[in-house]
């Protein structure tokens, strides 16, 4: 037993000691084993966190690929451009799977963003997929429609937004983290000074406690070490993640004090992690309007107003310590402790200075198509005007002809010689195909046609009663059955559609074969579309002529059938002019089916052709 001051320790006054320090040293290792669970738990956490900020850049990424895909298809109609648009649409749905799982796992407020961001990612790619489809289908004037819309940047607008709140709540758990371990080190290290100092005191009561007391501390100071490396390597963790991302992030204090920022930051602001800290925030961050330059308030002040994540307000320019001008967009959350109080806030935000310039190119581009299709369209009408006048100047002298044939072929009779009667006959006969051509020509013109007038709706059912009423005459003669399906109601002009369908079925009665003449109409929806169909048991149309006969003057009979060759090229008009498209299936000897689809909301299209 050891001696102090030359009086013996008592024996209970030992245990006393030994008790005393050994739950001392039961206190040290349960605050050291939380510590060490705590970290653990942290380390999850960081990754999961990171995961969803590399989710998110990697979903904007794809993005962005997609739309580059698109404009340069769109610009030039070639599909090799269309490479990264279709690697993203395979990358996406992974992206956004993995995101979700992140998300569910981490917390209910993430996973309710990205809820919200499946949509909007959804209709974006569905505005990519309609402008490329339109593109391939209808051309260039089709897909320039709907990016005038809009709709696209507006999309990509909140999907950027949803992102960067995502990210906000993942930096601000981050730099949480960081300040609960900075904590946890804290009380470690409170804990283990003096806990130390009231081991010696105890120890120095007995020999027997001073030896157990040596071997509890020592295995406690390496418990302390490990800790405190575990620390480290948590704090190093989570700078070099904040280092590696790719926006900017700075972090504040309650007071709105600098207290981190990483790389990308102090490249922007021009300050460094070491000439910043401390500093108020607004020093650093300096912030105005893009285009007056008047100033914006400081985010800080908008989180610990709210209480919540806020974003700038677009455009937003950052001003760096170098006076350098940097468009920026960004979001910023609040910091909170255990307790849900706010101890500081974390500020997020990218320079967007190449997103500035594609803008700028875009708006210059659509400019300039706009005075492209202005161009077409005075083009267009003085084309139509042209023909409306050279129809008009052709029939008078086309009528003189016809008169003045006929009348000597009146007064002559039996005076000429059959050649000369065939002749002048060949003559009345011919001037009476041109009439009928000038007629053709005028109806083409009108199915082109475009005016103000506002489109209304049209039921089908009452055009296919208009159309067969015209067509009495034809079908009576030839005893044909014509039959429909019920029929929709679509938006547009009575005289095209009613023209259209005359068209269809009268091409159907005239080149009929010896059985009785069947043709049926129906309709299906597929989507945005209308899918019309008119069949018959015609003679049919072999392949090679498929596409032909929606020319101006292709004709397959030559003079066996009357008609001008215009009838199916004016229906391809009036088709394309509402945005749709025609064609036709037919096997020889067995009959055809022409196709045509009209938009269920039709809206009248200006061809760039018309």
């Amino acid at each position: 037993m050891m001696k102090i001051t030359g009086r013996r320790i008592p024996q209970r006054t030992e245990f006393l000691s030994l008790f005393l320090a050994l739950l001392l040293v039961l206190f040290i290792g349960l605050l050291s084993y939380r510590a060490w669970a705590a970290f653990g738990r942290r380390n999850d956490q960081f990754a999961l966190s990171r995961q969803i900020v590399d989710d998110t850049n990697a979903l904007l990424s794809s993005l962005k690929d997609a739309e580059t895909g698109q404009r340069g298809f769109l610009l030039t109609g070639e599909d090799r451009y269309l490479e990264p648009y279709r690697h993203a649409l395979v990358e996406i749905p992974d992206t956004l799977n993995a995101l979700t799982n992140a998300a569910s796992s981490r917390s209910f407020d993430q996973a309710q963003l990205v809820d919200a961001l499946k949509p909007l990612v959804k209709n974006k790619l569905d505005e990519l997929g309609q402008t490329i489809e339109l593109r391939q289908r209808m051309g260039f004037d089709a897909a320039l429609a709907v990016v005038r819309s809009d709709r696209g940047r507006a999309a990509m607008d909140q999907i950027r937004k949803s992102c960067s709140e995502i990210q906000a709540i993942a930096y601000g758990r981050l730099t949480q983290y960081y300040e609960e371990s900075r904590s946890y080190a804290n009380q470690l290290g409170f804990v283990g000074t003096f806990g130390s100092i009231g081991l010696f005191v105890l120890l120095l009561l007995s020999s027997l406690t001073i030896q157990t007391g040596t071997r509890r501390r020592k295995q406690l100071i390496l418990d302390l070490k490990g800790s405190e490396s575990e620390t480290t390597e948590v704090r190093d963790l989570l700078q070099t993640t904040l280092g590696s991302i790719g926006d900017g992030v700075i972090t504040t204090d309650a007071a709105g004090r600098v207290t981190f920022l990483n790389a990308v930051a102090e490249s922007l602001t021009g300050w460094t992690l070491g000439q910043a800290s401390g500093l108020p925030l607004e020093q650093i961050f300096v912030i105005s309007n893009e285009e007056t330059g008047a100033a914006i308030e400081n985010p800080f002040n908008q989180v610990l107003q709210e209480s919540q994540i806020v974003s700038l307000a677009n455009p937003t320019r950052l001003t760096s310590k170098g006076l350098q001008h940097i468009p920026i967009e960004d979001s910023a959350a609040p910091i909170r402790d255990a307790k849900g109080n706010i101890i500081g806030v974390v500020l997020v935000f990218r320079d967007i200075s190449k997103r500035r310039e594609a803008e700028r190119a875009e708006k210059k581009a659509v400019a300039e198509l706009a005075k492209h299709a202005e161009l077409l369209e005075r083009t267009n009408a003085e084309l139509q005007h042209f023909a409306y006048a050279a129809s008009h100047d052709l029939r008078e002298p086309l009528r003189t002809i016809t008169a003045f044939t006929e009348l000597v072929q009146l007064r002559s009779g039996s005076q000429l010689d059959k050649k000369s009667a065939e002749s002048l006959q060949f003559i009345v006969a011919a001037a009476h195909r041109m009439g009928q051509l000038i007629e053709a020509l005028m109806e083409y013109s009108k199915a082109g046609e475009v005016t103000d007038k506002p489109l209304h709706a049209v039921p089908m059912e009452d055009i296919l009663t208009r159309a067969l009423g015209n067509l009495n005459g034809s079908i009576e003669k030839n005893k044909a059955v014509v039959t429909h399906d019920p029929l929709p109601v679509i938006l547009g002009d009575e005289t095209h559609i009613e023209q259209l369908i005359q068209n269809l079925i009268g091409n159907a009665v005239k080149y009929r074969r010896q059985d009785v003449p069947r043709i049926h109409i129906a309709a299906k929806e597929l989507g945005n579309e209308w899918l019309f169909s008119v069949s018959d048991n015609g003679q049919g149309i072999s392949p090679q002529y498929q596409a032909l006969i929606f020319e101006l003057f292709k004709r397959l009979h030559s003079q066996q059938y009357p008609g001008t060759g215009i009838g199916l090229a004016t229906c391809k008009k009036i088709v394309e002019r509402y945005g749709g498209r025609i064609w036709v299936e037919s096997e020889v000897g067995k009959g055809s089916t022409f196709f045509f689809t009209l938009p269920v909301t039709a809206t009248f299209h200006q061809s760039a052709s018309g």
